[in-house]
This record gives C-alpha cells, structure tokens and sequence, in this order.
C-alpha cells in the first residue's frame, strides 16, 4: 500500500520538476515581451505581485498553506529572473 502512494507521489513530483521545467522555459519569450513593450527593467515588482497573489489566492482555495505556497512561488519568480538576467547577459548563467 505505502509503495503505492509514494509511486504516486514520484510521479507528481516528476510532472512538477516538468512544469518548472515549462515556466522557466518561458523566461526568453518573457524577456523579449518585456523589451517589445519598452520595459527597461527586468524585475517587473507588481507582476510579481499578482503571481504572488494569484498563489495565494488558489493555495486558500485548496486549503493548502499559503505561507508555504508563496515562498515557493517566490523561489519560482527568482528563477525566471535569474534565467531573464542571464539571457540578457546580466547574469551568472552559463
């Protein structure tokens, strides 16, 4: 039975590791995007913002610890930044 679940587990945790995989491949199309549109910076505090809340808001839907969720989400958008700064050769990426 326990191996049952934790199989269930691994698998939703490969398909999350995909989905970050998808949302930080975004970050080129988001750093094009933000020059189209004449931004200079790459941090872009209220779009962060309303990812944050956006979080939030589904996480309490779910009954799921928003605190939790956010931090997570803050670690997302820091990603994406970081991958945005590097491919604009700000970064320390490779």
């Amino acid at each position: 039975m326990i191996e049952e679940v934790r199989s269930q587990i691994e698998a939703i945790d490969a398909d999350i590791i995909e989905l970050i995989g998808r949302r930080t491949d975004l970050a080129s199309q988001v750093l094009h995007a933000k020059r189209a549109d004449g931004f200079t910076q790459i941090n872009d505090e209220k779009q962060n913002e309303r990812v944050l809340n956006r979080a939030v808001d589904l996480a309490t839907e779910r009954n799921i610890d928003a605190g939790s969720v956010k931090e997570i989400f803050e670690i997302l958008i820091a990603m994406n930044l970081e991958m945005q700064h590097g491919l604009s050769g700000e970064g320390n990426l490779p």
